[in-house]
């Protein structure tokens, strides 16, 4: 049984966790934001510190820098066998068979509490004001000054502030190993002092307090298990049995799943890595997804995978709410006008001067008859460190700065999940429902999907998709994912000779024989054949071991074949496409379809290429959706008030004290400077009830010229509430995330508002006499 752990961590100051870029001519360090503009403190970030944390527990309780609770830092957050031994200088570890993964899987990044996000989402006045600029300087350290041209302005998030998220520690674990991970946890947490950029010089000050059945434990408890020899660790040294293959009759149809699976978080699938820069596929492949599936369809599924008779087909974007196809290799845009696009198995470019370049990335509706219109997923890139535990700074020997390029979450994908009649239970497609862990880092930041399955409802017909074909006519081969196919000599390949071979083994097994069919290369201007290779470098986890790359056609390939024997009907047809072709169908590779309307058909119209943005559009706030006291965020909701209300009132200051009119002053502006000092100095008084507040005014006014309307004109400044506030006419209903702030806040802040208001006008006013004083003598 896992357990559940609720994370809080209190920011006591102000903090920074960039982005690693800049805003030109505005921000050298910009702080890293959420979809809706908000800070936030990612996984990464807090997993590296709560190690670091853990780490220090365990070299004092081993009273050393290995023994037992080392060994309770790697299973909790993964082994890292080069990161000790580049520190040290030397080479790899010989003892070290394969990396571990981590047991602690955080939910996420660590975000505002309750509904304070999405509630700021659409107050810009509000959002604007959870972070500000701070200015500094480099310092010359033989001179102490600063440097020359070395000045920088860096965004803080405001301090104060309370992230939630949290974590999950899975089982199965005994009582003795759950309480030794749990008091090691908590050891870790208490010793987290700060988190971010520049948290040795001030900024990141935090607590993390991390709750849940079991903690933080009980003194007494504490203290036995940190003292008595720690239980031993969850994972055995052998991986157990290897499962035989069951011998379950299963049918010749299928029974099927839609799945549609919604990104909470960036979903990196590996697609390649050049220098610090891993990017990510634009789709789910089927094989980071067979892992979740087999663990929710259980005992068979497994098996049925390794016959053959469980497939998983990649999870792509959704097109008009169907899963997307991987747009097609045929298909071309012009150069000088995207958004042209011509079918070159159907058509030739028209015009001497047409320039076409064929279509790479991108997914086309499922829909019969749909245009070609071509979608693009959005995609999210985040900056990330390794950091040195000696210096606490990154550094390159250890990997240094990398970047993720990764499915921006909200994202919907849609895949099949598709299982020989008989194999399993009925009802197993309710049980592929709920929250899956997908791609890599899916422990902290990425892969955390919400995933809704469904049988099958038939989905849309397809025109002339059952016709028969007979020797002499063309099959037209359109693969959705990569194939995987053999030549002769056993070696992976990308011959459309071999591909043919494998359809052929394919339809065989379908009940179609002696079919040969016959690759079609040439056909005047037009492109029968356009296909790429791909290469998959796959890992095993449970092994913890890579496993050979995988080399084959790519998917969007297209591919014509001639039927030179035999024939093909449609039952035939149907039953490749839904089993595939070639090695490793079960991970969603050879996934095919035959004679599709699009690629037989010219394209007429133009058809855009249609991309979403980098983020959401925040969307208009609501007035009544607003924080009650007590609720969750409450707190932090009140801070971010009080300093936009704080903002304002400066601003609204300013304005007042640039005018000419003397609004707020009145008949205090014909007052000499040292009269105005004088009201100054009623500033520090206003603490003091209004009575005596008249009294002091009215001794101080006893011998000045024109002393009633400067009283009255004071004490209704001074002890009039509602003055105040109208001439300053903030716009509460914008600057407000709490019921009870129009309420509180006027109160809380009327003093500190009325010197803001009085100091700016009274030293504007003072500037003003001054001046005319100048130009009077000149």
């Amino acid at each position: 049984m896992s357990v559940q752990i609720k994370l809080r961590l209190r920011m006591l100051s102000d903090w920074h966790i960039g982005t690693g870029t800049a805003a030109h001519g505005h921000i050298d360090r910009r702080v890293q934001r959420d979809a809706d503009g908000l800070p936030f403190v990612p996984a990464k970030t807090l997993i590296g510190v709560w190690r670091d944390a853990c780490e220090v527990a365990a070299n004092a309780l081993d009273s050393g820098p290995a023994g037992a609770w080392h060994g309770w830092v790697e299973y909790l957050f993964g082994s890292q066998p080069s990161h000790a031994a580049k520190e040290a200088g030397q080479g790899p570890d010989p003892s070290a068979r394969h990396p571990r993964p981590a047991a602690l899987v955080l939910s996420g990044p660590l975000r505002f509490p309750g509904r304070l996000g999405p509630v700021l989402a659409g107050r810009p006045r509000l959002r604007e004001v959870v972070t500000f600029v701070k200015p500094g300087v480099a310092i010359d350290p033989q001179t102490g000054a600063a440097f020359e041209g070395m000045l920088r302005y860096e965004e803080m998030a405001r301090g104060g502030m309370t992230l939630v998220g949290g974590a999950e520690l899975p089982g199965p674990l005994t009582a003795d190993q759950r309480r030794c991970a749990l008091a090691l946890l908590w050891a870790g947490a208490v010793l987290v002092e700060g988190i971010g950029g520049k948290r040795r010089r001030g900024a990141g000050r935090c607590r993390l307090e991390p709750s849940g059945t079991g903690m933080p434990p009980t003194a007494a408890g504490l203290e036995a298990t940190l003292t008595e020899p720690p239980a031993d660790l969850p994972y055995p040294d052998d991986r157990g049995p290897v499962v035989g293959a069951e011998t379950r009759p299963a049918g010749t149809s299928w029974e099927r799943a839609e799945v549609t699976l919604e990104l909470i978080t960036p979903l990196l699938a590996h697609d390649r890595t050049i220098g610090n820069l891993v990017s990510g596929r634009d789709h789910a492949p089927g094989w980071i997804m067979l892992r979740e599936v087999l663990s929710r369809l259980g005992e068979g599924a497994a098996a049925a995978a390794r016959r053959g008779d469980l497939v998983v087909t990649p999870a792509t974007p959704l097109v008009d709410g169907r899963p997307g196809r991987p747009v097609p290799c045929v298909l071309a845009a012009a150069k000088d006008d995207p958004d042209r696009i011509i079918n070159r198995m159907a058509q030739e470019p028209v015009g001497e001067d047409a320039i076409f370049k064929r279509l790479r990335s991108g997914y086309v509706t499922a829909e019969p008859g749909g245009d070609a219109a071509v979608r693009k997923p959005g995609f999210v890139t985040r900056m990330h460190n390794t950091v040195q535990d000696a210096t606490q700074r990154p550094d390159e020997s250890l990997g240094g700065v990398y970047v993720y390029r990764a499915l921006e979450p909200g994202t919907r994908l849609g895949a099949e999940v598709r299982v020989r009649a008989g194999v399993l239970s009925q009802g197993w497609q309710d049980r592929l429902t709920g929250t899956w862990r997908l791609g890599r880092s899916r422990k902290d930041d990425y892969g955390t999907v919400c995933v809704t399955s469904r049988p099958y409802d038939g989905g849309p017909a397809r025109p002339g998709a059952a016709a028969s074909l007979r020797k002499g006519e063309l099959l037209r081969v359109w693969l959705l994912s990569d194939v995987l196919v053999r030549d002769r000599r056993l070696a992976p390949s990308a011959d459309p000779i071999d591909l043919a071979r494998a359809l052929c083994g394919a339809f065989a097994d379908a009940g179609q024989p002696n079919l040969a069919l016959k690759p079609v290369l040439r056909d005047g201007g037009r492109v029968p054949t356009s296909y790429e290779t791909s290469r998959t470098d796959s890992w095993h986890v449970g092994w913890g071991l890579p496993r050979p790359s995988l080399l084959g056609f790519a998917a969007g390939g297209c591919l014509t074949f001639e039927i030179t024997e035999g024939g093909l009907g449609p039952d035939a047809l149907a039953a490749v496409e839904l089993g595939g072709v070639g090695e490793r169908r079960g991970e969603g590779f050879g996934q095919v379809r035959f004679n599709d309307s699009l690629l037989a058909r010219p394209i007429e119209a133009t058809a855009p290429v249609w991309e979403p943005g980098t983020g959401a559009q925040a969307a208009p706030a609501d007035p009544g959706n607003l924080l009650d006291p007590g609720e969750d965020g409450h707190a932090e909701a009140r801070l971010i008030e009080r300093a936009a209300w704080r903002a304002e009132i400066w601003r609204q200051a300013e304005f007042h004290a640039a005018a000419t009119g003397d609004r707020v002053l009145g008949p205090l502006a014909g007052l000499t400077a040292s009269r105005l000092n004088a009201v100054r100095g009623l500033l520090n008084r206003l603490d003091e009830d209004p009575e005596t507040l008249r009294q002091r005014i009215a001794r101080l006014t006893a011998r000045w010229p024109d002393k009633d309307n400067v009283r009255t004109a004071l004490e209704e400044l001074l002890t009039t509430q509602d003055r105040l506030w109208d001439l300053l006419a903030l716009p509460t209903t914008e600057l407000c995330l709490t019921s009870d702030g129009h309420q509180a806040l006027p109160a809380e802040l009327r003093r500190e508002a009325l010197r803001t208001l009085l100091t700016a006008c009274l030293a504007a006013s003072t500037r003003r006499a001054a001046h005319q004083g100048q130009r009077a003598l000149s």
